[in-house]
Parts: structure tokens; sequence; C-alpha cells
């Protein structure tokens, strides 16, 4: 109560201004905080919200301006989300606008599609191995497919693991796991429109069952999550 008091004083409400008022007082080393529900005075007709911090500082804000005040925040909050969101579409655009026929992974699959054979030859590794490198990518080569993930080859040559889940775009590269029945594993690269190995596949697994498999990115475009919009000529190359 003698802190209280001590407060409304420094505001200069007198004893007798607090008559008949309820004062609830919250203090610790550094900051107290009374609220006074104030019933009886003409002067402060409203609950106040006063603070008082250790050197002699105090602040009252009542309860409008408190709601006022988080309004503002909420306000400013929704534009910081706002401006977020606009960021990262300008970022995504970015992205779209450089994975191009130039670029690197477009590059490869273009390589990977021109050589595509009719069928199945046995030799995903070396094709595909061989689409990467025509395009500058710089690792050390494997004699299995499935080495190129578990060696952290695409790792070396610049590539980020994905979500199986994310939108496939130009030059992505999928690596199944090795099993009894595939020792070797597989590789595949997307040219835009189908996966490519030794052989242009009909669809994203040339397995009849179902086996795991990674997808690697380059990591320069790993944030444009879908390539919407961007799919090679290949006819043109």
């Amino acid at each position: 109560m003698k802190k209280a008091l001590l407060i409304l004083s420094v505001l200069g409400m007198g004893v007798a201004q607090t008559s008949g008022a309820a004062v609830n007082t919250i203090s610790n080393s550094t900051l107290t905080y009374s609220r006074a529900n104030i019933a009886n005075s003409n002067s402060y007709g409203s609950s106040q919200n006063i603070y008082s911090t250790n050197n002699g500082g105090v602040h009252v804000s009542n309860n409008s301006e408190i709601t006022r005040a988080i309004r503002v925040l909420k306000q400013k909050g929704s534009e910081l989300d706002t401006l977020s969101r606009r960021l990262y579409a300008e970022k995504q655009q970015q992205f779209k606008a450089v994975l191009d026929q130039n670029s690197a992974p477009a590059i490869a699959a273009a390589r990977a599609s021109r050589v595509a054979l009719s069928r199945s030859s046995g030799y995903c590794a070396r094709y595909v191995r061989k689409a990467l490198q025509s395009a500058g990518y710089e690792f050390t080569p494997n004699p299995s497919a499935y080495q190129y993930a578990t060696r952290g080859t695409l790792a070396q040559a610049g590539f980020t693991k994905i979500s199986n889940n994310t939108p496939t775009q130009v030059g992505d590269v999928v690596v199944f796991d090795r099993s009894s029945k595939h020792p070797h594993g597989h590789i595949q690269i997307f040219d835009g429109s189908h996966w490519i190995s030794d052989f242009r596949q009909n669809s994203i697994s040339p397995y009849s069952n179902i086996y795991g498999y990674s997808t690697w990115r380059d990591s320069q475009y790993v944030d444009d999550a879908s390539n919407r919009g961007i799919y090679l000529a290949m006819a043109d190359n």
C-alpha cells in the first residue's frame, strides 16, 4: 500500500483523491505496477494502469490507450506479413527468370534428352553423369547409380536434397535406392516433360514395384519451388 501511495503521490494525486479506491500492487526488482480502480473520484473515473520504474520514470495509460496501442500493433503485424509475402514472391520471380535454357540444370536436362535411348541399356549412371558434366557440374564419378546420393556426390556437385513432394522442375535429379533386385539403384534427370536416365521413361519410377528414392536440385534454384511455365523446347536443341 505504501508503494502504491508513493506512486500516486508522484503523479500529484493526494491521499484524499484515492479515498475509496481499490489498489493492487505488483513489484519486482525493476518495475512496480499498480492498478487503481477509482470509483469515487470525478477526476479519475476510469481504470488506470500506473507503471513506475526504479529510475523514477512514471507512465500512465488508461484502457482506451492500451486498446489503441494493441490495434496499432496488430496493424503493423499485418503490414509486415504483407511485405514478407511480397518479398518472397519477388524472389520466386527472380529465380524463375534465371532458370532458362542457358542455366546448368537446363543444359544437363537437354543433353540427357538428346541422347536418350528408346529402352534401358542398364547404364543410367553413365548417361546421367555425362549429362551433368556437360553442364559444368564437377564431381567424382561413381560406378553405381545409388552412390550419387549415398556418397555425397550430388552434394559435392552443388545439389541439395529436397522433399520428394516438391513440385518438379527442369534439371531435378532422382536417385533410387539399391535393392536385392536392383543392386546398383537408378538415377534420372527431369527434362520438363519426362524423366530421363539412359532412356526416356514413362513415369518417375522405371520399376513395376515401389522403391525408396531421394530428389536433388541445384542449390541455386532450391527456392524456386514449382518452375511453373518454364519448360524446355527440347526439339529445338
